[in-house]
């Protein structure tokens, strides 16, 4: 469904018992709603809990920022990054949205559905949006599940240049068949080793969300949101909502170490890591996954 909230158009799906715990997931760079998996909303609903799960601002069925411009994306990475640098750049880059912008959407998505609280968990980008819902608004937030997602601080390890090449990148094309053939050989830059989704899963997954909404656009918008953010280090000491940290040891797009630093930052936040996992969902990974995110819920209940 498409509500208003923060001004803009979102698309919102609602699943599970409207008196069941209610449980807020964000998701991350330039994922739609569609990306999660059924299989693993289902692990909650079989627990009575609510699951909130919508489109971010610029993918999917969600408001558009077309024509909005944004400043060169380095000179964005290294003016937010200008206290840790050597950076010459002074002058404020220009971002159409930031991801409080986004924080403040997901504070939005709950208030137009009467939900004056809610369990957040982020993936990702998700994560860091998560982040800033629990420091912006801790009031609402009962509880904070941070998954595969970092602090930004500049003194963790980067990623390589090939994983960044293949996260920014695009085919030559824009046709469905270079698009999909382009998805499918990129994402095994970062996948799980250990566990794995079966092809014909990840084809019927990448068909869908073309035909649903093809808009690269917006993932260079949230991408200078991201840059834009910086460091989060000094707001994360400030968290006060329960918290958990999921990461996976072999994970190549946000290296193991910011779920770690995230977990060390947030107050008496727990961290959970799992051997072979990588930045993604399999479906090995949803019991694990699962069991530990309920569990953090309930004993915050």
């Amino acid at each position: 469904m498409r509500i208003i909230a923060n001004s803009i158009e979102i698309e919102v799906e609602d699943f599970g018992p409207k008196n069941g715990i209610p449980l807020l997931m964000i998701n991350g760079f330039g994922s739609q709603l569609i990306n999660w998996s059924l299989e693993f909303i289902d692990k909650f609903l079989e627990k009575d809990i609510r699951v909130i799960i919508f489109d971010n601002r610029d993918v999917g069925l969600s408001h558009k920022f077309s024509g909005h411009k944004i400043s060169n994306m380095r000179d964005i990475w290294k003016y937010s990054f200008s206290s840790n640098t050597d950076s010459k750049i002074t002058k404020k880059p220009t971002v159409p949205y930031t991801l409080n912008d986004m924080a403040a959407d997901a504070e939005s998505v709950l208030k137009v559905l009467d939900i004056r609280s809610a369990h957040v968990l982020g993936t990702s980008m998700g994560g860091m949006i998560a982040q800033l819902f629990a420091y912006n608004y801790p009031e609402i937030c009962r509880s904070l599940t941070s998954m595969m997602s970092t602090s930004n601080n500049p003194d963790l390890p980067r990623i390589s240049k090939k994983v960044r090449e293949g996260l920014t990148g695009s085919p030559k094309n824009n046709d469905i068949s270079s698009i999909i053939n382009y998805n499918m050989e990129t994402r095994k830059l970062w996948s799980s080793p250990k566990f794995s989704t079966p092809e014909k899963k990840l084809l019927e997954n990448y068909t869908a969300s073309y035909e649903r909404m093809f808009y690269p656009e917006g993932q260079t918008r949230q991408y200078a949101a991201i840059g834009h953010d910086g460091s989060r280090v000094e707001r994360l000491k400030k968290i006060i909502s329960p918290t958990l940290v999921l990461h996976g040891d072999s994970d190549n797009l946000v290296p193991v170490e910011g779920g770690i630093d995230t977990a060390k930052l947030i107050p008496n936040a727990r961290l959970e890591i799992l051997e072979g996992w990588g930045h993604d969902l399999p479906p090995g990974v949803f019991d694990w996954v699962s069991s530990k995110i309920c569990e953090h819920i309930f004993s915050n209940e």
